[in-house]
């Protein structure tokens, strides 16, 4: 494939997760390119230096592979500190003409992923290039789960642009670094923080292109399934944009957004809570998940930087 580049350093942040870091770091060894391909490192981050499953993975995978990984530690608890850890590391390792990927500790990408990839982004002259995520359940779903499809993620056309795109599936050029003041920013304890990193980047300039080929699939615990807890998340997914939309667009931008949406959010969720009393469980769900983001939004924007955590004081990831 011409006109790679020399490198691609895929990073890693972990927590609790040895078996499915393992199965991640088995994949990414597992990438295939039409030859001469780029090398590969995998930059790995353990956000509990007390625990010594990941090195203990990060070593099986060496040996078993011969995948570079390079293991870093990170004691500050949360998603941004972790990860930029491995952005320095990356960018250590593979210098601004390379490229940096993002992939989950609980999702597994087949070995045509970074190929994917790097075809759209050649194709379409992008700078940064996302992707799907397919759920990956241990157990057969409820029937109202998988009616509702609550964890169905959203299609696009191949080289459709995106405002956004997140770290669970993406690849973007090492040197779009330097554009920013900070990188992933600590105020989003739990989400968000990765949507506004690269929201950055797309007002800097850079266009974020959608590869819906390059399919990575993610695992769903079974403690997943639960009404309370999709509404917990979405509450928390909520929560983290109105402190977003505060610092890209502004207080006043913010308010009159997250008040107007979430509103309506309030009301469509009564409503659907309502009728799902004669349409099933599922209709019930959604609108109690409607309704938590809605109160999600309210409450974002209301604590600003306060509210970027799970309003249960958990961890809803």
């Amino acid at each position: 494939m011409p006109n790679e580049p020399a490198s691609i350093a895929v990073c890693l942040s972990t927590l609790h997760r040895p078996e499915g870091l393992a199965r991640a770091l088995r994949s990414v060894a597992a990438q295939r390119f039409p030859a001469p391909g780029p090398s590969l490192v995998a930059i790995v981050v353990n956000n509990d230096p007390e625990d010594d499953r990941p090195a203990r993975a990060v070593a099986e995978v060496r040996e078993r592979t011969g995948l570079r990984v390079e293991l870093f530690a990170e004691p500050r608890r949360g998603v941004a500190p972790p990860r930029n850890r491995a952005l320095a590391a990356a960018l250590a390792a593979v210098g601004e003409t390379g490229l940096i990927a993002f992939l989950d500790d609980d999702e597994e990408a087949p070995p045509q992923w970074l190929a994917s990839l790097l075809l759209v982004k050649r194709r379409f002259g992008a700078e940064i290039v996302t992707g799907p995520v397919e759920p990956r359940f241990g157990s057969p779903p409820p029937p109202w789960i998988e009616s509702g499809g609550f964890f169905a993620r959203q299609r696009h056309p191949t080289g459709s642009r995106r405002p956004w795109a997140f770290t669970n599936n993406v690849l973007f050029e090492a040197r779009l670094l330097s554009r920013l003041d900070r990188w992933f920013d600590e105020r989003f304890a739990r989400l968000s923080e990765d949507r506004h990193f690269f929201e950055r980047l797309a007002r800097s300039g850079a266009a974020i292109v959608w590869a819906d080929e390059a399919v990575v699939v993610e695992d769903v615990p079974a403690a997943r399934l639960d009404a309370a807890w999709i509404a917990t998340r979405l509450r928390t997914v909520g929560r983290c944009v109105g402190p977003l939309r505060r610092d890209l667009d502004g207080a006043a931008v913010a308010w009159a957004n997250c008040l107007c949406k979430g509103l309506a959010w309030l009301a469509i969720g009564g409503t659907a809570v309502a009728g799902g009393v004669l349409a099933g469980r599922a209709t019930r769900v959604r609108g109690r998940s409607w309704i938590a983001y809605g109160i999600g939004l309210l409450e974002g924007v209301a604590l600003g930087d306060r509210a970027g955590r799970p309003p249960d004081g958990g961890d809803a990831s």
